[in-house]
């Protein structure tokens, strides 16, 4: 179909990283999610909505018939000489179907720890923790947050002949060059793929995801027994991914000691440079930001728009991050199966950064707006 054959690359040009197709029972609205933002770029009739809906079963190998359960798919195409995978997730609904493709371009510029736009202190905090010989280190943060750009990033640092470095991932989203790479699928799941790795020799291991008590045991299993083990975790902050192991079934005895490090991220947009507007920040924005209640109010910036950003007064992305470095007094408090608000009290006596405050440094520097900060993150309780 020419409307999908033009629709896709436009896509890809334009660094469209998911394209969703919504059914009202009318109409079918198209929306691009460019930098972690959802716009509508189409509204087409229910008629082309089936004739897509059908086109992209096809090239995804989906069943045309089968209208009741989700479904899972996955195709490829090539624009400008680059390959492109694409991810295709169905999901019946009471007016028609939600159909989102996940573009993952095989070209891109794949970075190393050094390139990913993150705080310095947490950069060498990173690297140092993964200096250690063996233990967790877990990636917390919803879908879209770069878990995977990071991860990448520090086995791009590890990456080296003297080291076997496995991974099981579900789908592989790049092919590194010198790793070992494998997919789940409907037999091999990130448990059963694990306990297989642990017989081939690796030091460094990555788990796509941890969703469930196996996966999580076998993890600290392996981190246990001399390996370094990377995974991610869908909690909303660093300290909490330690409630949610202990909510699935993990013993706090096996965490302590063998989780060495945990990031929890959010990718925001940069203000573009050529056109960000400087300004006092008004009363509210000044609570927020701290500081000296009886000192001016700081100067910072507000998006506007140019041609260099397509009007649209962003321009790329950077992370947010919060570090939580395990040490002998947090995993005696994890011992005890204390709480999330003791963990985090102790973690702040001892130089803990959240997410909140990460992104007002971001936001006092210039690189960010408040309003995109309080986009992704919950600022509500610093009011």
């Amino acid at each position: 179909m020419e409307y999908l054959n033009a629709l896709f690359p436009r896509a890809a040009r334009e660094g469209v990283s998911d394209i969703h197709f919504e059914d009202d029972g009318d109409h079918c609205f198209i929306r691009f999610r460019n930098r972690g933002v959802l716009e509508i770029v189409d509204v087409v009739s229910r008629q082309v909505s089936a004739d897509i809906n059908a086109k992209i079963r096809t090239r995804s190998r989906m069943a045309l018939v089968e209208r009741m359960s989700p479904l899972d798919g996955k195709f490829g195409f090539q624009v400008d000489g680059r390959v492109v995978d694409v991810r295709v997730s169905v999901l019946p609904l009471g007016s028609g179907e939600s159909v989102v493709c996940r573009l993952l371009d095989q070209s891109a510029h794949l970075v190393s720890l050094d390139e990913i736009r993150m705080p310095e202190d947490i950069r060498d905090a990173i690297r140092h923790i993964i200096s250690q010989p063996q233990g967790l280190f877990l990636v917390t943060g919803p879908t879209g947050s770069g878990k995977t750009t990071t991860l990448y990033g520090i086995l791009k640092q590890l990456n080296s002949p003297s080291i076997k470095t496995m991974t099981i991932e579900d789908p592989i989203e790049f092919r590194i060059q010198g790793i070992v790479q494998a997919a789940t699928n409907l037999k091999l799941t990130f448990a059963k793929a694990l306990r297989a790795m642990l017989r081939q020799d690796p030091d460094v291991i990555l788990v796509g995801e941890i969703r469930d008590a196996d996966t999580a045991d076998m993890s600290l299993r392996a981190a246990m027994t001399g390996h370094q083990v990377y995974s991610t975790l869908h909690t909303n902050s660093a300290i909490g991914a330690i409630p949610r192991l202990l909510d699935i079934g993990i013993l706090p005895d096996i965490m302590a000691g063998n989780i060495i490090g945990i990031i929890a991220q959010r990718l925001v947009r940069r203000l573009c440079p050529h056109c960000k507007t400087p300004y006092q920040a008004e009363s509210h924005e000044a609570r927020l930001l701290g500081g000296n209640p009886d000192a001016p109010r700081p100067i910072i910036f507000r998006p506007c728009g140019c041609e260099r950003c397509d009007f649209q007064g962003y321009r790329g992305r950077l992370a947010i991050m919060e570090l939580l470095r395990l040490n002998s007094d947090l995993d005696e408090l994890i011992a005890r199966r204390s709480t999330a608000r003791e963990i985090r009290q102790l973690a702040e006596r001892q130089g803990f950064v959240s997410l909140a405050d990460d992104g007002l440094r971001r936001v006092l520097d210039g690189s960010t707006s408040i309003e995109e900060l309080g986009r992704v993150v919950d600022l509500t309780d610093r009011m």
